[in-house]
């Protein structure tokens, strides 16, 4: 416990990479700057499907309940969907990964 809450404060959640889930292409992505997803703005993403970063276009960012966004991946001219992580649960499991 004493770990989490020093990882917590060393790491604010605005600061770190958010985690999420491609539903296209079954498999996990990373969003390195969550700061940066906003509707008709650039991104980058990690894929972990093929290990490399994409350039993305976001389209559209919805809440309810999950967050969805939405996005046209520059490098394959894909639109892609992903299910982003809650942050406090992706640290929460990072932390009991630990153990």
């Amino acid at each position: 416990m004493i770990f989490l809450l020093t990882f917590l404060l060393f790491c604010p959640l605005n600061l770190c990479a958010w985690d999420g889930y491609d539903l296209d292409k079954d498999d996990y992505i990373q969003i390195p700057n969550k700061e940066s997803v906003i509707p008709g703005q650039d991104i980058e993403i990690y894929d972990y499907s093929d290990e490399t970063y994409h350039d993305a276009y976001v389209i559209s960012v919805k809440r309810n309940g999950a967050v969805m966004i939405e996005v046209l991946d520059y490098d394959t001219w894909d639109y892609r969907t992903f299910e982003m992580m809650d942050q406090i649960k992706a640290q929460e499991s990072a932390f009991l990964n630990l153990l």
